[in-house]
């Protein structure tokens, strides 16, 4: 029989699994303009993200190795507040950090139970 600690951290994995994907799905039309989602991997404990983003016109991924973040209630409905942001390029780390320190980004009622 299982320890009760194994059976949490399997729930967990199979949530972030069912996150992760729900999230991409939600992500890449919003996305196709840039480029494509090529990985993503949540971790709802700390409550990070990393992604792997193929830019059009760039031989070299983005590599997001970790971004922070919370889910905000308002009178519009649920976002998801990114924040804390540590990527692969230079320029863009820089961009972010000047310009976009949190980006909101709404989501859906269905994405909603899996990512509190």
């Amino acid at each position: 029989m299982s320890s009760p600690t194994a059976s949490r951290s399997f729930t967990a994995r199979i949530k972030e699994a069912a996150l992760e994907k729900a999230l991409a799905l939600f992500l890449r039309p919003r996305l196709k303009r840039y480029g494509e989602i090529r990985r993503l991997r949540i971790d709802t404990t700390a409550r990070r993200l990393s992604a792997e983003l193929s830019l059009h016109g760039d031989p070299l991924p983005l590599e997001i190795s970790s971004v922070s973040y919370r889910v905000q209630e308002s009178e519009r409905g649920a976002s998801i507040v990114l924040f804390d942001f540590k990527l692969s390029k230079e320029w863009i780390q820089h961009l972010i950090d000047d310009r976009f320190a949190e980006v909101a980004l709404p989501i859906p009622d269905s994405i909603k139970p899996l990512i509190e």
